[in-house]
C-alpha cells in the first residue's frame, strides 16, 4: 500500500502536478500492474476515446460531464508524458518548450508586427510558416507525405481533401459538391446492376469520399458528424427496443411494418 492522501488544489499548476504525481505512483514498481502494462499506443487510443466522450458531454451541454471527461483527456495526455519520461527525463520539458516556441513562431500577428485581416489569412500565414520557416514540405514525389498513414479511412479522406484545398483545387460553389454526391450515387446504382463486386466496392468508396467532401466543404468534421449519427441511431433503436418489448412486438423481419410504425412514433416524439 502506498500512502498518498488526496489534496484539493487551488491552482492549475498544483492540480496538474498532483495528477502527474499520481500517475508516476501508478506506473511505479509498487503501483498498479495494469497501468504499468500500458504503452504509448494503448494510451493514445484511450485518449481518442475520452476525447469523443468529451464531445458527447459538449453536445449534451453537460457541464459536469465536460469536467469529468476533460479530466480523463488530461489523464491520458499526462500518462503519455510519464511513459516517455521514464526513458528520457528531458522529453517532457523539450516537448512543452517546443510547442510554446512553435505557438509564438506561428502567431507573428500576435507576438510580432505582422497584420492579418481575418482567420483565413491566419491559416495562410500558419501554413506558410510551416513550409517556409520550419521546412515542413511534402516529398518531391508525394504531395500527401505529411498526411499520417495511421489515420482511419474517414479521417484520411478529410485530411486529403483539406490538403488539396490549400492549393486552391476545390469547388468554387457548393452546388458542384452536391452534384458530385448525386453523380457518385448514380454510379453506385449502375454498379449494383453489374456482376463485378470490386467495381461496386470502389463506387461505394467514391460515394463516401464525396460525402466526406461535402461535410468538409460545409465546415464540419465528418468523423464527429458520423459519431453523432451513430449516437442518434443507438438512442432511437434502444427506444424502439424497449417499446417493442412493452407492446409485445417481436424484433424480426416479418414485423418490419410494425417496427417501422414504432420508429416513426419515436422520431415524432423526439421532434415535439
Amino acid at each position: 500500500m502506498i500512502d498518498f492522501p488526496y489534496e484539493k488544489k487551488n491552482t492549475l499548476s498544483d492540480s496538474l502536478m498532483q495528477l502527474f504525481a499520481i500517475l508516476q505512483v501508478l506506473r511505479s514498481e509498487d503501483g498498479c500492474p495494469w497501468d504499468r502494462e500500458q504503452d504509448t499506443k494503448s494510451v493514445a487510443t484511450n485518449l481518442l476515446d475520452e476525447a469523443y466522450e468529451y464531445i458527447d458531454a459538449t453536445i449534451d451541454n453537460d457541464q459536469e460531464g465536460q469536467k469529468e471527461e476533460i479530466g480523463d483527456v488530461m489523464l491520458n495526455a499526462m500518462m503519455l508524458l510519464e511513459i516517455h519520461n521514464e526513458t528520457d527525463d528531458s522529453f517532457i520539458i523539450d516537448s512543452l518548450n517546443g510547442v510554446c516556441e512553435k505557438l509564438i513562431r506561428r502567431h507573428p500577428h500576435v507576438f510580432s508586427h505582422v497584420e492579418v485581416k481575418d482567420s483565413s489569412e491566419v491559416l495562410d500565414l500558419w501554413n506558410a510558416i510551416k513550409v517556409q520557416v520550419e521546412g515542413k514540405k511534402d516529398t518531391h514525389d508525394d504531395f500527401f507525405s505529411r498526411v499520417p498513414s495511421s489515420l482511419p479511412p474517414l479521417e484520411m479522406a478529410n485530411e486529403i481533401q483539406k490538403k488539396i484545398r490549400k492549393v486552391g483545387f476545390d469547388w468554387p460553389v457548393i452546388d458542384g459538391v452536391i452534384d458530385k454526391v448525386h453523380e457518385e450515387l448514380e454510379e453506385v446504382k449502375q454498379a449494383i446492376e453489374t456482376p463485378s463486386t470490386e467495381d461496386l466496392e470502389m463506387e461505394l468508396g467514391d460515394l463516401l469520399f464525396s460525402v466526406v467532401n461535402l461535410s468538409r466543404y460545409l465546415g464540419y468534421n465528418p468523423s464527429v458528424a458520423l459519431y453523432r449519427s451513430n449516437q442518434k441511431m443507438k438512442r432511437r433503436f434502444n427506444a424502439l427496443y424497449q417499446m417493442a418489448a412493452e407492446r409485445e412486438v417481436p424484433l424480426h423481419k416479418d414485423n418490419i411494418e410494425a417496427m417501422d410504425l414504432l420508429w416513426q412514433e419515436i422520431k415524432k416524439k423526439e421532434n415535439e
